[in-house]
């Protein structure tokens, strides 16, 4: 085995070359043959695993646990426990090797000879580092600028997630301070040798002689007292800054604190000292200390960052969308924008974009491309000095390999899984230990302890934030692009390390999902699973039908949660997904038989709706049986379609069946049992069997629920039953009549009073009252902001239907606005590709289009109909129906070539999808017609044969009364006028 036949280091202390030798014992047992093909299978460099397997070095319990991994031993608390001896014993070995130095002969006194080239460190500020303006930082500028005027002997720490500006903010200051005269020292705390050389070159430059910094350097005398002693004395006012100090450890003083005021940072009158660092604990840096919490910058901001640096790329609004996108993070922002400088100076000329069509010029396309190419692209604007605190794929990577050195290992796994989840609120009670150490994540069984000591080391260096929004349930936080670097070291993590940390994803997600969805004292956790659910969803890899099958089934929880709680919008963009994701299972799968429930309930109607339903019922009926709680769900769904469509006799008979199946299988006072329940009652009522109504509500009131409830819940179901049969008038009336009695009792912070308020809006655009309708969607609106955040998804749904309702009353600049609004937030949460981004975008373009900025419109549209076209296939749709839109655009533009190839794409995929006499395909090949004729390529007699074609085929298809046989008429006598 190469190197493991070399002898384990006989001067090692004992725990060391245990451990080495029950590594090598492993490896031997598992058959690897060579250093090499250990390294390959656990996905480490061959020097570590020799050094692991030589016992000169203790490895980190990432190394140890990747070794077992590949030798198909699970990681558990012995293995742990053995790691950890090991680190000690090197700890006190290395220890006493230092001690016997310090106790041998003494150093010589004579200087020591003069370095053989010279030295290539400066303690200097790096001011070419300096953008041209400092963006978003006005506030902490100002207090930093004053503490500089007026010291007040406070020790000023810059603190928070790497990237985020610190340095740069650092910077500025010194550039302020040299300004007014102070002297300014610039030292590097990465490492401890760096520090101390940078100490003792300040040392000289305030005047220490040779012998006294020969005396402090060679520990005769204190170097820190020696700096400190000449900072204070020094004449003139001075600044020193103490750049990256991500160890804080660096800064104390043999057996010290770094902020207890002995070591290398003090607070003193004389000067101001300025730290920056990743860590930010107000106990780590000691009582005379100010920390200042540096954020990420505003979407404002970060669009000015773009713009400063690559004005040429786009909009404001471009940029800002493109500054969401990341975060403002100002390391990114750099990135990005350096990037895109570069493109245009004529860099990257062979390089094209991920699709071909282009390079990568714009803050939209750089935007768009982001989503595919992950911080890969981002680090392709960085210099290429070698800095690995310049990339943002190594910049916290330098933070976990910090925690590795501090035996911290379990804080890179909690990274690598949280990148699993979305960039959202993680619930801190979804992370269950057992659940890790089942899947060789943790040792088994895991340490508490250990764990929650990394979770902390986190906090401090900014990786994660607690977000305690909701009391009862504290909540991680990590930065979208912080997780996306995690996310793309894990995707090149050996397949073994891969698909355990997804399947333990996975399954935190199943034991959180088990929390009934329909209760409300449910609903702040579901509120806080769905993104993550979602996320699920979005990365299980289709080669993996086990985890897809585990997403769908989540997802299912999900959707019944946002349906209960009025989330409609969000409810269906979730179907959407769920249902593209199980086209891997099999057609009978329990999951795939849910999704096709669930999508009938929210997207099919009448027949198509009743059909599928019945469809479903029989399969699951053989699938799960009759009373499984799923096969319920969908016979309750399907009775209710007959009662809509008049069979109340078949809807009555069916009702009762559930019922009974319900109660029997899941209790009288369970949700279900109650809706359905309430169903039966409501068609009872309709039928005006008012006793056996009665009957039924005392019923219910039996078991414990709230007969009130259920007397309101049956109200509204008869509002939407009576805007579904048209009677708009009298569902106003019903509608207003329970606002009226919620409003009474206090209740106007109930889900239901919500929900009525949005149906009354929607009743009112109906009968074409617009104003009252806006002031009702607004209020609407209003109550959510209570409860929900701005970027919630019914706040955004609510939002676009005021978007489409100022367009209904011509106030298109006012749906600009607001269209562009809602887009804006959307890009900040969703991919995008996600379907409601695309369907905001596709309302966006027709605003535009009603201003007459056609070619705006159809630059909007394009990238839309691109993305259905990948997403979902040229002839669904989605896809037709954009690229539709999208050749109207550049028709009504006199864009003629791109619109005529537009429209024969849809012709295409019509054709092949509804036939060639469709009256959608005649409507097409009419407005092809028409372009060609408008281009100039086909002559007015060649226009009419082809227009009077279509008028046949339309009369043919649909009669003399359809809208588009009257259109294809109205063309040809356009055509003949014109030609007269």
């Amino acid at each position: 085995m190469g190197r493991l036949r070399e002898p384990i280091d006989d001067n090692a202390p004992e725990a060391l070359r245990d451990l080495a030798q029950r590594l090598r014992d492993a490896v031997d047992r598992a058959g690897f043959g060579a250093v090499r093909d250990v390294g390959e299978a656990a996905g480490l460099g061959h020097g570590t695993v020799a050094d692991a397997l030589s016992g000169g070095r203790a490895p980190t319990w990432r190394t140890v646990g990747r070794i077992l991994q590949a030798c198909d031993i699970r990681p558990d608390t012995a293995w742990r426990r053995a790691q950890e001896n090991a680190k000690a014993a090197e700890t006190a070995w290395k220890n006493a090797a230092r001690t016997g130095r310090a106790s041998g002969p003494p150093e010589t006194t004579e200087p020591p000879p003069a370095p053989s080239r010279p030295g290539m460190f400066s303690i200097k500020p790096p001011f070419g580092e300096l953008p041209a303006r400092l963006r978003g930082r006005d506030g902490v500028a100002a207090v930093l600028r004053a503490r500089l005027t007026e010291p007040t002997g406070r020790v000023q720490v810059l603190h928070g997630l790497g990237g985020c500006g610190k340095t740069t903010l650092a910077l500025h200051l010194a550039r302020l301070a040299r300004e007014q005269g102070h002297r300014v020292f610039w030292l590097s705390a990465l490492d401890r040798d760096r520090l101390i050389t940078g100490m003792r070159e300040t040392a000289r430059e305030l005047g220490a002689s040779e012998e006294d910094v020969e005396d402090a350097w060679t520990g005769r005398t204190s170097a820190m007292d020696l700096v400190w002693r000449h900072l204070d004395a020094s004449p003139r006012p001075w600044l020193l800054v103490i750049d990256n100090a991500d160890d804080p450890a660096v800064l104390a003083a043999e057996r010290g604190a770094p902020g207890d005021g002995t070591g290398w940072a003090r607070a003193t009158p004389g000067g101001l000292t300025l730290i920056t660092s990743r860590v930010g604990s107000a106990e780590t840096w000691g009582g005379e200390a100010d920390c200042h919490h540096i954020e990420p910058l505003t979407p404002a901001d970060g669009a000015d960052v773009l713009i400063d640096l690559a004005g040429h790329a786009g909009t404001e609004h471009e940029a800002r969308a493109l500054a969401e996108r990341l975060g403002g993070l100002p390391l990114a922002l750099r990135l990005a924008g350096s990037y895109l400088a570069r493109t245009a100076r004529g860099a990257g000329l062979l390089r094209h974009r991920h699709d071909g069509s282009s390079r990568i010029r714009t803050f939209t396309a750089y935007t768009e491309v982001l989503g595919d190419v992950g911080t890969a692209l981002l680090d392709a604007g960085a210099p290429q000095d070698g800095q690995h605190r310049r990339l943002v794929s190594r910049t916290w990577e330098l933070s976990l390999d910090l925690l590795d050195a501090q035996n911290r290992p379990e804080a890179r796994t909690l990274m690598r899984l949280l990148s699993c989840f979305a960039p959202a609120p993680f619930p801190v009670d979804l992370l269950d230990l057992p659940v890790l150490a089942a899947h060789g994540l943790l040792p088994d069984p895991p340490l508490a302890d250990r764990v929650d000591d990394a979770l902390e080391a986190l906090v401090e260096l900014s990786l994660l934030e607690v977000d305690e929004t909701s009391p009862d349930l504290p909540c991680l936080v990590a930065h979208r692009l912080v997780l996306e670097s995690n996310a793309d070291r894990l995707r090149t993590a050996p397949p073994a390390e891969r698909a355990a940390v997804r399947a333990t994803a996975a399954a935190l997600l199943e034991r959180g999902g088990a929390r009934a969805p329909e209760l409300p004292a449910n609903r702040e956790w579901w509120r806080l699973l769905v993104p993550h659910v979602r996320r699920l969803a979005e990365e299980a890899p289709p080669d993996d039908p086990r985890l897809v099958a585990q997403a769908v089934e989540i997802g299912l929880g999900a959707i019944a949660y946002l349906w209960f709680n009025g989330k409609q919008e969000a409810a269906e963009g979730l179907i959407l997904l769920l249902r593209r994701r199980a086209e891997v299972l099999e057609p009978e799968h329990p999951a795939r038989l849910s999704l096709r429930h669930r999508y009938a309930l929210a997207f099919l109607y009448d027949e198509e709706e009743r059909t599928e339903y019945a469809d479903v019922l029989r399969a699951q009926r053989d699938v799960l049986g009759a009373d499984h709680p799923e096969t319920l769900i969908t016979h309750h769904n399907w009775a209710a379609s007959l009662a809509r469509a008049g069979a109340r006799d078949d809807a009555e008979r069916e009702l009762r069946a559930v019922l009974a199946a319900r109660t029997r299988v899941l209790g009288p006072a369970n949700p279900y049992t109650v809706v359905t329940h309430s169903a039966l009652a409501a068609l009872l009522e309709e039928r005006g069997d008012a006793g056996e109504a009665n009957a039924s509500d005392e019923e219910i009131e039996r078991t414990g629920e709230d007969r009130r409830a259920v007397t309101m819940q049956r109200r509204h179901d008869r509002v939407h039953a009576l805007d579904a049969s048209g009677d708009h008038p009298e569902a106003e009336a019903a509608c207003r009549s329970i606002l009226a009695d919620l409003e009474a009792r206090g209740d106007t912070g109930a889900s239901l009073y919500r929900d009525m308020k949005r149906a009354l809006s929607r009743n009112l655009q109906t009968q074409k009252r617009f104003p009252e309708a806006l002031a009702e969607i607004d209020g609407y609106i209003d109550l959510l902001a209570d409860f929900c955040a701005d970027g919630d998804p019914a706040v955004l749904q609510a939002r676009h239907e005021r978007g489409h309702l100022l367009r209904r009353m011509d106030d298109d600049a006012g749906a600009e606005s607001e269209f562009r609004a809602v887009l804006a937030t959307r890009h900040g949460l969703m991919d995008d590709d996600d379907p409601v981004v695309l369907k905001e975008r596709h309302c966006l373009a027709h605003v535009l289009s009603d201003l007459g900025r056609h070619r705006d419109a159809a630059d909007e549209l394009r990238p839309v109909a691109d993305a259905y076209d990948r997403r979902d296939g040229a002839e669904a749709g989605t896809a037709r129906g954009a690229r539709y839109c999208l050749a109207t655009m550049l028709h009504r533009d006199g864009q003629w070539d791109e619109a005529h190839r537009s429209y024969a794409k849809v012709l295409a995929a019509e054709t092949a999808v509804l036939g060639a006499d469709h009256t959608e395909t005649l409507v097409t090949r009419l407005d092809i017609a028409e372009v060609r004729h408008a281009a100039g390529v086909i002559d007015t007699a060649t226009a009419r044969t082809e227009y009077e074609a279509v008028l046949a085929a339309q009369l043919a298809a649909v009669g003399e009364d359809h809208a588009n046989t009257r259109a294809a008429r109205r063309a040809l006598t356009r055509l003949e006028t014109e030609d007269a």
